[in-house]
């Protein structure tokens, strides 16, 4: 009698042990995809992230560069009485364009990190904004040019009304319709092309899950 009660004893312990194994297994199972969840959620957080800000930098960005254009100068008295109406000028547009390239260093953290998640076309994206950044610069080197800050004695600056007009158009902000506005508003689209789609990806998903949770 004692032989049976034995093995019914070892039958039952290793009973428990599968079931103990088999529910650890599923309890890894279950861990690993709420793990492997978890983890997408994240990684589609962290890309909506990016691509907000993005877009948001583009804005900032351009906010900048119109700034740099606005017509109004505020200029020191003394400095204009004293014929130093150039150089205080071109302070000025220094200022400006100072904050010009802290925002373009900022939005170009975010394209690097873009391209490394969504690949070259990411990063092209950006490629008009830093155009008009470029014609923007030299807009204004030719400006100061043609009012002879750069030039010598002996050299002649050619600073005819009609070549003066047409460096005036990027120069100066007219309105969100002129020529400049307009190609900059364009480099913007370009940003808000590639990334609003994700944006509106992320934000089409947020209702569908809270709807999903009501439900169950």
């Amino acid at each position: 009698m004692t032989e049976p009660i034995t093995q019914s004893i070892n039958w039952l312990t290793a009973t428990k042990d599968v079931v103990s194994i088999v529910g650890a297994l599923g309890a890894l199972t279950i861990g690993s995809f709420g793990l492997f969840t978890w983890r997408r959620q994240l990684q589609g957080t962290s890309e909506y992230e990016l691509a907000k800000k993005a877009v948001l930098k583009a804005y900032e960005l351009q906010n900048a560069i119109q700034a740099v254009r606005n017509p109004m100068l505020y200029l020191k008295t003394d400095e204009v009485e004293s014929g130093n109406h150039v150089q205080a000028e071109q302070q000025v547009y220094d200022d400006r364009m100072a904050k010009v390239r802290e925002k373009w260093a900022e939005l170009q953290t975010v394209r690097l990190e873009a391209k490394v998640i969504w690949g070259g076309s990411a990063a092209d994206s950006f490629n008009e904004l830093q155009e008009c950044i470029g014609k923007l610069n030299a807009s204004i080197w030719l400006h100061f040019w043609m009012k002879g800050a750069y030039a010598g004695p002996a050299v002649t600056v050619d600073n005819n009304p009609q070549r003066v007009a047409e460096n005036d158009k990027v120069i100066y902000y007219m309105g969100d319709d002129d020529e400049f506005s307009q190609k900059l508003s364009n480099a913007v689209a370009s940003v808000e092309g590639f990334f609003g789609s994700k944006i509106r990806a992320k934000k089409m998903k947020k209702p569908k899950a809270s709807s999903e949770k009501t439900e169950g």
